[in-house]
């Protein structure tokens, strides 16, 4: 199923992602003419085909488009030369230069906290306004300071546990009720 570019634009330019990402660029002497909102759209649009968001499928995705959304997003850009079409080493040069401002110093597995904003934005922003719906409001479990607002009820008391005869185990008594050990420790192994 493939997503207009419209839409995928709208939802991009909604998110604000693309206007965060760039303030976290470095300014290079020459202006990169792939920029961040370019990028994220040649993503969304190789997602939208089913295909990977590898670089080069983004590549194709927005090489792909009509000469004038081309020009209006950077992909085709007005050179000392003549126009000039996005190559693959300007698409990789800013995946590189986001990738590093939205990197960890000391990588542990879980993502950036800048990455996971602009990731949980630009999911936000896919959502179509009359769709969302507001967060769940929990009731507050523990008392505040405005009486009969969010009060719970007390918690039930937890049962006593059921005392043992003396002498007995927990082997012994596991055996006596179920006619067998409920610990492959403590019980002699099976015949079968």
């Amino acid at each position: 199923m493939s997503v207009p570019l419209a839409v995928i634009e709208q939802i991009v330019s909604g998110s604000g992602v693309a206007e965060a990402i760039e303030l976290m660029l470095p300014a290079g002497v020459r202006e990169r003419q792939l920029k961040a909102g370019t990028l994220l759209t040649g993503m969304m649009l190789a997602l939208a085909d089913g295909r990977p968001a590898h670089l080069t499928r983004v590549l194709e995705a927005l090489t792909g488009l009509p000469e004038d959304d081309q020009k209006r997003l950077g992909v085709i850009a007005q050179w000392k030369k003549g126009p000039h079409q996005l190559t693959y080493r300007q698409a990789e040069h800013t995946h590189r230069l986001i990738r590093k401002a939205l990197a960890k110093e000391n990588p542990d597995g879980a993502p950036a906290p800048g990455l996971q904003r602009l990731c949980d934005q630009l999911t936000e922003a896919s959502i179509p306004p009359n769709s969302r719906t507001p967060a769940p409001r929990w009731p507050l479990t523990g008392p505040t300071s405005r009486p009969g607002h969010g009060q719970s009820r007390p918690a039930a008391p937890e049962p006593a546990p059921t005392p043992r005869p003396a002498g007995v185990t927990a082997t012994s008594t596991a055996r006596s009720r179920k006619g067998r050990c409920s610990s492959g420790t403590t019980c002699p192994p099976r015949p079968w």
